[in-house]
């Protein structure tokens, strides 16, 4: 039997990883948001490197590094109808002039994201720029399979539907890709059922190592973006409040404390000395200033929603130029949904006080940055600097805090969630490849006719797609499988 589970674990990694890395392929280097900043930055993350980066004027946050890092989006950004292929017409990727850049010398974004793909860049600039997508797809498998193993049985299958039911369409885009999201997804989509259970287990061996991934996924937020700090303490008192911290104070295993305390403490350190980008104290600039607050609280107040809903399909992804099919978030929003309720059916006070505490603060924070910068919403702030929080709703809201409970589901609700994400799953990633193989003015179901750019070494993108597809729904099949096996030897309650 443990020989079948390892099996099916190291199936339902390679289909997990075939996904993420298609996802990655699926979209050329500059697709990504601000990916003109990004790239830049992860070049020139370890200063003067010669035909590659140079700062230039200490202080300035600009500097010089090759052209395509800067000119990759600039001829289809914000431009649906435009291919992918435009990019051959502005410059070629072995280009070695350089031009005018961001390096994120003044450190408005953490370094630690940039260093580290800094590690793969290369002679060939298109190569590296792919090979840090591949590293991203098998971080996030990684983290994800290690977090699994290292949580308490009864914390799985919310952990496994948090990332069913959050992570298409937006995620699956983004984790692949060279923006630093993609560190914050990874990281903070597993802290919260590490902490959890790092908190809750009673043997020392299997808290020390979810202790230790604890402490990597803090880690691995804080060095992508500055918001990870305030988003790490909410999630921390979140966890606090559900496990009630305050009658463990007293309790012969205080030490355990020392571990979610460090975080906070490094959060916060790093949320007062740290520049935001999410302009969680600041606002972000680019609003009208002629609009009364009055106007903007009660606009956003009625909107705000949307900067959820849009990580699930409501919001186009990229450069706000890759809309998601409809489809896909009718069987998003209604799985999500779905969850939601199912945790929610079974509350305790403390679960409810969590989640209550929780979703205060996720309408507090999209809406205070608005107000401060005279945004509505649209308007700079993206689903995808909130969409951590919705792992931690549903994971939360799956937990029963009773010892070893978990909550069931029925095999009709599975083969539901698995049918609904792969149907979702196949027109979303078909939309995202129509959209740079042809531009969105080509309506066919075939991604090979009319193609203008895609990859040579790769099978036709029909093909391509195809294998994404069946990657995923096994992916999907395997995992409801799981938590059906859970559901039937569990004596817990069942909807």
């Amino acid at each position: 039997m443990r020989l079948k589970h390892n099996l099916l674990s190291v199936l339902t990694a390679a289909a997990f990883a075939t996904t993420l890395i298609i996802w990655g392929f699926a979209s050329p280097p500059g697709s990504g948001p601000d990916d003109n900043d990004h790239l830049p930055s992860i070049w020139c993350a370890r200063g003067y490197v010669q035909d590659l980066c140079d700062p230039g004027i200490t202080g300035d946050g600009m500097g010089k590094t090759l052209s395509p890092l800067v000119q990759a989006s600039d001829c289809f950004a914000y431009k649906s109808d435009t291919s992918a292929a435009c990019q051959a017409e502005l410059f070629k990727w072995d280009d070695s002039v350089l031009i005018n850049s961001v390096t994120n010398e003044v450190g408005r974004f953490p370094n630690g994201f940039y260093w580290i793909l800094n590690s793969f860049i290369g002679e060939n600039t298109l190569y590296s720029a792919i090979l840090m997508r591949v590293f991203n797809s098998l971080l996030a498998v990684i983290v994800f399979f290690l977090s699994f193993y290292a949580i308490k049985k009864n914390l799985r299958v919310p952990l496994i539907m948090a990332w069913l039911g959050a992570t298409l369409p937006l995620v699956l885009f983004t984790i692949p890709s060279t923006n630093p999201s993609s560190w914050t997804i990874i990281g903070l989509g597993t802290y919260w059922a590490l902490l959890l259970s790092y908190m809750l287990e009673d043997n020392v061996r299997k808290r020390l190592f979810s202790g230790v991934m604890v402490l990597f996924t803090a880690l691995i937020s804080l060095t992508s973006r500055s918001e990870s700090a305030p988003y790490l303490i909410i999630i921390t008192v979140t966890i606090f409040l559900l496990i009630k911290f305050w009658s463990k104070l007293n309790a012969k295993d205080w030490t355990i404390f020392l571990i979610p305390f460090g975080v906070i403490f490094i959060s916060v350190y790093e949320f007062l000395t740290t520049p935001s980008t999410l302009g969680i104290s600041t606002g972000l600039p680019g609003g009208d200033p002629n609009r009364s607050l009055e106007e903007v609280w009660s606009t956003n107040i009625m909107r705000f929603p949307v900067l959820y809903t849009g990580a699930l399909g409501k919001w186009n992804m990229g450069w706000m130029d890759t809309p998601t099919p409809d489809i896909t978030f009718f069987f998003t929003i209604f799985i999500f949904s779905g969850l939601v309720f199912v945790g929610i059916n079974f509350m305790s006070k403390y679960k409810f006080f969590a989640l209550l505490f929780l979703l205060s603060f996720m309408a507090f924070i999209p809406l205070r940055i608005l107000a401060l910068g005279k945004n509505i919403v649209g308007e700079n702030v993206q689903p995808r600097y909130l969409l951590p929080f919705l792992f931690v709703l549903i994971g939360v809201s799956l937990f029963i805090p009773y010892k070893d409970q978990i909550i069931g589901f029925s095999k009709s609700q599975l083969i539901f969630i698995a049918t609904g994400l792969s149907i979702g799953h196949a027109f979303a990633l078909h939309q995202v490849m129509r959209r740079y193989i042809t531009g969105t003015d080509v309506v066919s179901w075939n991604l090979n006719r009319k193609a203008e750019w895609w990859w040579e070494p790769l099978p036709s993108p029909m093909v391509t797609w195809f294998i994404a597809v069946v990657a995923y729904s096994l992916m999907i099949s395997i995992a409801v499988s799981y938590v059906n096996e859970i559901s039937k030897k569990s004596q817990q309650l069942q909807l």
